[in-house]
């Protein structure tokens, strides 16, 4: 084995300028592959980091969908292009008994409740005619609306960074404001938002509900690399609101089979200014005037005539327009160090199945999957480029080495005059490739690994609540690990070998005859 290598170094250095261009392509390829793998192992790193800590914990507990739509913690995934047609997340149903589940698993450290909907501040101190400068079209101050347990999720997210105020109150409509909502909010209409201020919290949806809140303080996330776009905490009444948390939208299935539809006792006649003993005047537009809001004996001037049931009974309408006080989007744990968080998920659906019970966990990535999507798409975008990086550069180097071995073909048909083996002359060009491989690869990872600790020593971070969603974050840092190293190294040996495949086998069909007759031409 030793003379094959000692034959390998030399054959290497006789042919220096194949070596240096095989060897360049093989370094860059394993530079860019180690740099884009540190920067998508930093990426998801930060980004589970954050998430766990202050947003989703580790395990989110939620309801179901009735046709299994996908969604996470800010949304169904589903929605449509109109901002009119979100969706509303579904309320677990039958709480209690999942709560004693929960409750009964363990490895649960902490936990805590939390509701979700989405919204956009207006204020009535701009008046009805007010238009935003061209360059503030952009900043509307729209935000995640997140109704949380008060007595339970600040102490289960503890980081959070209160600039000035306090946190929401257990039963006025109060909000917590990010202060990106707060610079949007005086960019856009104008005028300052101030704690203590009067805000009209409204829904982006169709439906177009409207709340007024008090602005109770500003926060500043615990992260300022951090993805998460806008967040305003409010009390669970007001977002139940907002999520479309009724008790009609819960007990649907509970509703009676009739409902009183009818417009009270009125008859059609007394309701539209009709009587019996007077038909010339049948026309409410008639020239005489007598219409149903002049005519004596209208419904519009009738004085003994109540305006408070005309609908009917309204009670049970009424009744489910109310927030169900005890409805929530999701119940949020974070468990203890040597929890196994896979098995304690599939603990709890498992539990849930056996309960018959319209309830499902899931990990963090599942619940942040609005924000962890991004990473993928770029992961995936990422590894596509590697394959046709890969592809390009085997291309090249098996195209080098035909060459190569094409010239050495009298090379080859004098060893196999001397005796030399097929297996022999194998060993020879494998040693040469994966030893131009090892040494190519090793330097590229050397450069980039220098490339990497100048990047991290100027903590680069981007700006922009679009590029740190795109990008799982703000800051720019590569961090690299032995399995992605040595994967990569291995990859692009494996990939050399087969690159010498084909060369070496078309050589080694030529007799060596041939071959040497060849090289005397």
């Amino acid at each position: 084995m030793g003379v094959i290598f000692r034959m390998a170094l030399r054959n290497l250095s006789q042919h220096k300028a194949k070596t240096v261009i095989i060897g360049l392509f093989i370094c860059i390829g394993v530079m860019i592959v180690n740099l884009g793998n540190a920067f998508l192992e930093s990426t998801n790193r930060g980004l589970e980091k954050d998430f766990r800590a202050n947003y989703t914990g580790d395990i989110v507990v939620a309801g179901r969908l009735a046709d299994n739509t996908k969604f996470d913690m800010f949304g169904v995934a589903s929605v449509s292009v109109s901002m009119g047609d979100r969706q509303p997340l579904p309320a677990i149903n039958d709480i209690d008994k999942v709560q004693t589940i929960v409750d009964s698993t363990k490895g649960i450290d902490k936990q805590t409740k939390s509701i979700s909907a989405m919204g956009y501040f207006r204020t009535d101190a701009v008046g009805d005619d007010f238009d935003p400068d061209d360059d503030a079209q952009m900043d509307i101050p729209y935000f995640f609306l997140f109704g949380v347990e008060p007595s339970t999720y600040f102490k289960t997210f503890s980081s959070m960074k209160i600039t000035e105020g306090t946190y929401p109150s257990t039963t006025e409509n109060e909000v917590l404001v990010d202060v990106r909502v707060k610079d949007r909010f005086a960019k856009y209409y104008k005028i300052p938002l101030n704690l203590g201020d009067k805000v009209l919290v409204s829904a982006m949806s169709a439906a177009g509900t409207t709340r007024e809140a008090t602005v109770c303080g500003f926060y500043e996330q615990p992260d300022k690399n951090s993805a998460m776009t806008s967040l305003v905490y409010c009390t669970p009444s007001l977002a139940r609101t907002f999520a479309d948390l009724t008790y009609g939208a819960g007990y649907a299935e509970e509703l009676p089979q009739t409902v009183d539809t009818k417009l009270g006792t009125l008859s059609e006649d007394a309701l539209f200014g009709e009587t019996s003993d007077d038909t010339s005047n049948d026309d409410m537009f008639s020239d005489s005037g007598d219409d149903m809001f002049s005519s004596d004996t209208s419904v519009m001037s009738a004085k003994d005539v109540s305006f408070d049931n005309i609908l009917g009974d309204t009670t049970l309408r009424d009744k489910l327009n109310q927030t169900d006080d005890g409805a929530w989007n999701f119940i949020i744990l974070k468990t203890d160090k040597t929890t196994n968080v896979k098995k304690t998920i599939a603990t709890l659906n498992k539990q849930f199945k056996d309960a018959g019970l319209d309830a499902q966990a899931f990990d963090w990535k599942t619940a942040a999957a609005t924000f962890a999507s991004t990473v993928q798409g770029i992961s995936t975008l990422f590894t596509a480029l590697v394959v046709i990086l890969a592809i390009v550069v085997f291309i090249i180097i098996m195209n080098t080495l035909t060459v190569s071995v094409i010239e050495r073909t009298g090379e080859i048909g004098t060893m196999r005059a001397l005796g030399a083996s097929k297996g022999f002359v194998r060993k020879l060009f494998f040693t040469e490739s994966i030893s131009i491989t090892l040494l190519s690869a090793t330097g590229g990872t050397l450069i980039a690994l220098l490339i990497m600790v100048i990047f991290n020593a100027f903590h680069l971070s981007v700006d922009g609540d679009i590029a740190k969603m795109i990008l799982g974050g703000g800051s720019i840092q590569f961090i690299p690990t032995l399995l992605n190293i040595f994967g990569t190294i291995l990859l692009v040996c494996i990939g050399s070998s087969l690159a010498n495949i084909y060369p070496v086998s078309s050589a080694l069909k030529i007799s060596p005859l041939k071959a040497l007759s060849q090289d005397g031409e």
